[in-house]
């Protein structure tokens, strides 16, 4: 599908007050709250209040989206979100800080304008043990397609052997015939035809943190010959392995010399910026480290994308708790119904990174003390390898407090 950038021409306002200004996202509410050493957060949230509030944007159904598949793309809206589009709500999520979609395609005004309302309620503090941001912080996008398409985050790039260098490219598609073409630079040095297509590349240069080198596949998807859908994934080639020896990428041995970091952009607040992102890459990297553990959640596209770019391993956590509260309103209240539907959303999203190597499914949990604790891990850990079987799964479990 086609992505379109979905952050202009948006009004915030606070849940209550007629006032609306114009913002363009992303955006964090919280930052432009008056601080209170009475704040329920406090100091862990730097002392700004919670609240509840509302994004609206107004556009119209182009002619050209006839017969077209239109779905929206949150990256990330902390928290408790639900989208509304023409006062009908169409979809939501709980957990602030993962991607999830909406389908806008049945619910549209033809030829006519329409109103897309976000509500976030972030107003029960103390929930989380850092500053956390309110509002929709991360980008937002339009993708399009035709009727018959690929799905979002619909195409896994797979490397199944180095010497030779040969990819698996697997597209998820509602129909249609498939053709990808993987290019170096502008250079297409495969091609080949399916939903599931082995491709070798002659002479490939690996990805590693030392030899950040990214190739570019375009799955194009044809109907009577007229294309009718495509996507353009960068991804690297290079393959992860483990034992008791140790981390190899490509085979050689590997030792991680990272630092965890917060989502946060300082000054910035939550926002997540391509270029604020790549700078702390670029800075971590002129220092000397080669990883990254993001710390207690999901990392952004943004960074992801520098750290392919730059040359930095990932583990990309998922959260900060289980089913235990660590503060009294966090997502522990949500977190049985919603952490598959998390997991999903996280590999689906991390699958083409080569920079992430592992996946991490908590910090400083005290669940496995108990069985229900124990059987919990071994299920998250089992759809974690279900869904991606390249990466290693590991979690943030300090003995000390269980």
């Amino acid at each position: 599908m086609i992505r379109i950038d979905f952050n202009q021409g948006w009004l915030f306002s606070k849940a209550g007050d007629t006032l609306q200004t114009a913002v363009t996202l992303p955006h964090d509410a919280m930052i432009h709250e008056n601080r209170s050493p009475d704040s329920p957060g406090g100091s862990a949230n730097a002392y700004f209040p919670g609240g509840r509030y509302i994004y609206e944007k107004t556009f119209t159904t182009l002619a050209e989206w006839q017969d077209k598949t239109l779905i929206l793309e949150f990256e990330g809206v902390y928290r408790n979100s639900s989208i509304y589009l023409n006062d009908r709500k169409i979809g939501g999520r709980n957990y602030g800080y993962i991607p999830f979609h909406v389908d806008l395609t049945d619910h549209l005004n033809p030829g006519a304008t329409n109103t897309l309302r976000v509500e976030v309620d972030n107003s029960q503090l103390p929930n989380s043990r850092w500053y956390s941001g309110s509002g929709i912080y991360r980008p937002v996008s339009l993708l399009i397609g035709g009727r018959t398409h690929i799905q979002p985050e619909g195409v896994r790039i797979t490397t199944l052997s180095l010497e030779p260098a040969v990819i698996r490219v697997e597209t998820e598609v509602t129909g249609g015939e498939v053709i990808a073409e993987i290019y170096d630079g502008q250079y297409k040095v495969a091609s080949g035809q399916g939903n599931a297509v082995v491709l070798k590349i002659e002479n490939a240069s690996l990805w590693s943190a030392e030899n950040p080198h990214c190739y570019t596949c375009r799955v194009m998807v044809s109907e009577q010959g007229d294309v009718v859908d495509e996507a353009t994934v960068s991804f690297g080639i290079r393959t992860i392995s483990w034992s008791p020896a140790g981390l190899q990428i490509n085979g050689k041995e590997t030792k991680l010399r990272g630092a965890c970091v917060h989502h946060d952009n300082g000054l910035l607040g939550a926002v997540s910026y391509p270029a604020s992102e790549e700078r702390r890459v670029r800075i971590l990297r002129q220092a000397g480290y080669n990883a990254l553990r993001i710390s207690h959640n999901p990392a952004s596209r943004s960074l992801l994308e520098a750290c392919d770019r730059l040359g930095l391993y990932v583990i990309d956590e998922t959260w900060d708790m289980w089913y235990i509260h660590k503060n009294k309103h966090d997502y522990a209240t949500d977190f049985m119904a919603g952490y598959q539907d998390d997991i999903r959303s996280l590999v689906a999203r991390d699958y083409n990174h080569p920079s992430v190597i592992m996946y991490s499914i908590g910090n400083e949990v005290t669940e496995p003390y108990e069985a229900r604790g124990v059987e919990l891990t071994r299920s998250m850990v089992d759809l974690f390898h279900q869904l991606d079987s390249t990466r290693a799964v590991t979690g943030g479990i300090n003995l000390m407090i269980i």
